[in-house]
Order: structure tokens, then C-alpha cells, then sequence
């Protein structure tokens, strides 16, 4: 399939109606505000009468108890129906076919409903993990933690989003890193994430001296569903710093900036940010790689479709 041809599907994509594929997937929503939001149960999760909504002027939805959100009928779709963004454009757009990906058959099409359940349980057993090891960490001050954010220059306050996860057998101890919600107890000031389903681990030696270097020293359980590992509160200025790590972030925190950390540059462009925003700048390692780079870009891209003010800025790993 040509690369128009590819462009013009996700183009499809984009004009469907948010409200029909709501109602596709069993969705009752009904006009709650004059200004264009549609609100009832969430078809996720199966909570409350006005928890999920879609406001069809902003063309955006969330479910406030899933702490899932996003922009189009596309974010929506793979919300809704799962999967990751070329199984929804598929999806929205009848196609058999996209980019070499192809849907199952009907003769095949019970053993990938099986297999569509397995990939859930498995994906709720991660996130049941996050939230496990989330509750059995404890306070970075006077921690490996603390040694290791020192050791690198940070010298602030480590905001609650950030804990000490104790070795435990073969497992090292470990920074770890909340992908949540923003809970701001007071304007500027952070709490501990309410509900955590996906955390951050960098590996850390036992003085906290230094990261263990190895390729799984960092890694991400439980898929964050678009959400950030929140480091700083977003201010009056009305700005937010997107990194890719948490070191990165915190140096944004101690210069005065609000910012985020992805966790990996991939996940740059699944970020649910802010549409009040008006200035985004998205910190991009000189290292990066093709995938990276193409996160960073759609990121951007995504974004001027807001009209936000866009800053690339070009860092050292």
C-alpha cells in the first residue's frame, strides 16, 4: 500500500463521528452540558452515570475513573477497542489491510478473540503488579534514591511521584516513578498519586552511587494509558516541560519549570496533555533514535493542531 494511500485511511479515520463509535461500543451518553459534552457509564470500565464523557466541539473524551483521556476518534477508538494505532485506523475505516498488518479472517477469528483475551489478562495482571509494587515503597528522603538524585545534581524537593523500592531477592533496589493523574493538594503543590496502575523502575546500586547499566536498568510496568509521571505542578505561565526521563524532568523542576517525564520517548505522542496549555517544550535527546525521533515529531504535530507554541530542545543523554 502507497504512502498516500496509508494517509488518506488515517485521514478517514479522523472525520469519523466520536459519538457513533461511543455508541459501537456500547456507550449511553447523554447531553450533559450546553457546550457540546455528552456524558454516562464508561464502557470500559462500567462505572458511575456520568464518569466517561465526549465533548464533540473540543473533539475530546475521558473517563475519569479509568484516568484515560485524548483527542480524535481515533485515541478514542483505541480507548474503547484496544490495540495500538494501526488496529484502530483499520478498525474506523473497514480496511482489511494497512501498512502489511493484516485483520483476521473468519475461519481464524475466534483464536484472535482468544488471543485478544489473553493479551488483557495479561496487561491487567501488569497493572495489578504496578499497584503492588507502588504501595510497598517508601520515602526517597535518605534512601539510594535520594544519593542517586543527589549524586547527579538535583538538590530540590523529590516530589511524592517518586519513591525508594527496596531490593527484594533478585530484584535491585530501585527508584520508582508513578504514572498518574496530577494531585495537587494545594495550587503548586503535589500529593501522592490517588491511584497508580503503571510505574517507572530504574535499577539502582545498593549506595544509590549510580544506576545499574544494563538493558533492563529501566522499565515500564503496566502500560501508562497516556498518562505522565508528573514531576512539577503546571503554573500561571501556563507552560509544561515533556521529557523523556525523570532525571531530565527534575532539572526542568529545579530551574522553575512545570514538567513531565514519558518514561520513554515513544510514548511522547500517547501523552494526554492539557489543551489550556500554550507552551510545550519537548526535550529530545541528541541520541535518539529513528522511533524517537518520529514520536518527538508526531508529538509536535499533534500539538500545532492545537496552536500551541512548540519548543524543541536538544539535549545530551
Amino acid at each position: 500500500m502507497s504512502r498516500d494511500k496509508l494517509d488518506a485511511l488515517v485521514e478517514q479515520a479522523r472525520t469519523r463521528d466520536m459519538m457513533s463509535i461511543a455508541h459501537q461500543h456500547g456507550a449511553r451518553l447523554s447531553k450533559y452540558t450546553n457546550t457540546g459534552e455528552y456524558a454516562g457509564p464508561c464502557p470500559v470500565c462500567g462505572t458511575g452515570r456520568d464518569r466517561f464523557a465526549i465533548n464533540i466541539k473540543k473533539q475530546t473524551f475521558l473517563c475519569r475513573v479509568c484516568g484515560v483521556g485524548g483527542h480524535g476518534p481515533i485515541d478514542l477508538e483505541i480507548f474503547l477497542g484496544g490495540g495500538d494505532f494501526v488496529e484502530a485506523v483499520k478498525r474506523l475505516t473497514n480496511t482489511t489491510t494497512l501498512g502489511g498488518k493484516h485483520l483476521p479472517t473468519a475461519r481464524n477469528a475466534e483464536a484472535a478473540a482468544a488471543h485478544e483475551r489473553e493479551r488483557e489478562r495479561d496487561e491487567e495482571e501488569q497493572h495489578e503488579t504496578a499497584s503492588w509494587l507502588w504501595s510497598l515503597r517508601r520515602p526517597s528522603v535518605g534512601s539510594p534514591v535520594e544519593c542517586y538524585l543527589r549524586v547527579r545534581g538535583y538538590a530540590g524537593v523529590i516530589p511524592p511521584t517518586i519513591g525508594y523500592l527496596p531490593a527484594r531477592g533478585e530484584h535491585a533496589h530501585a527508584m520508582i516513578s508513578a504514572f498518574a493523574l496530577p494531585n495537587e493538594i494545594e495550587p503548586g503543590e503535589l500529593g501522592a498519586p490517588l491511584a497508580v496502575r503503571s510505574v517507572h523502575l530504574t535499577k539502582l546500586l545498593p549506595d544509590g552511587s549510580d544506576r545499574i547499566r544494563e538493558k533492563q536498568g529501566k522499565i515500564i510496568i503496566g502500560r501508562p494509558l497516556g498518562l505522565p509521571i508528573v514531576i512539577s505542578s503546571i503554573g500561571d505561565g501556563l507552560s509544561l516541560a515533556i521529557t523523556e526521563g525523570i532525571e531530565d524532568a527534575l532539572a526542568y523542576r529545579a530551574a522553575g519549570f512545570a514538567a513531565w517525564a514519558a518514561g520513554n520517548a515513544a510514548l511522547f505522542p500517547t501523552l494526554h496533555i492539557p489543551d489550556y496549555l500554550t507552551t510545550i517544550i519537548i526535550e529530545q535527546h541528541l541520541d535518539a533514535d529513528e522511533k524517537g525521533q518520529r514520536a518527538t515529531a508526531r508529538l509536535r504535530a499533534l500539538l500545532a493542531e492545537r496552536r500551541v507554541e512548540v519548543i524543541i530542545r536538544k539535549a545530551q543523554p
